[in-house]
């Protein structure tokens, strides 16, 4: 300033900092939900079918590591057969935003061998947002077909 002097501005961010510790504390909350369940939890770009999230149960069931699946779709993954399911399971979902009563399926799993499994899937966002996912929350019921058998 002329002559001399200073301007200072404050704001006060103390509510600010607040919401974010809250905001912190909730995505460490249920990223360890996340990660314990016994479901297997995946999420896919709805764009371009590339998976981007595997929780530890998903990577036990597919029998591969999260650096393995991250980034690489279906047809990269699974035989033909199986990459043909997903992708038919896929354009369901889309059609119908969420299914959320179980699907039961066989499908040949790359390092697991054929398995029975119960999806339950949900779209997040459209086809016109930045997010658009899919979210299929997997239970491998192989055994259980076993024993019952």
């Amino acid at each position: 300033m002329d002559g001399g002097g200073w301007v200072s501005v404050q704001e006060d961010v103390t509510e600010q900092r607040q919401r974010e510790r809250i905001l912190e504390r909730m995505e460490r909350f249920l990223a360890t939900i996340i990660e314990n369940v016994t479901e297997g939890i995946i999420a896919k770009d709805a764009r371009n079918q590339r998976y981007v999230f595997v929780n530890k149960a998903a990577e036990k069931m597919i029998g591969m590591s999260r650096g393995e699946i991250i980034g690489k779709t279906a047809r990269e993954l699974f035989s033909a057969e199986a990459a043909e399911l997903i992708e038919r399971r896929d354009q369901q979902l889309l059609a119908q935003k969420q299914q959320l009563e179980p699907i039961i399926d066989t499908i040949d799993n790359p390092t697991r061998g054929r398995r029975v499994i119960s999806a339950r899937r949900v779209q997040i966002g459209g086809a016109g947002e930045e997010s658009h996912m899919f979210v299929t929350m997997v239970e491998d019921r192989t055994e259980k077909m076993v024993a019952a058998a």
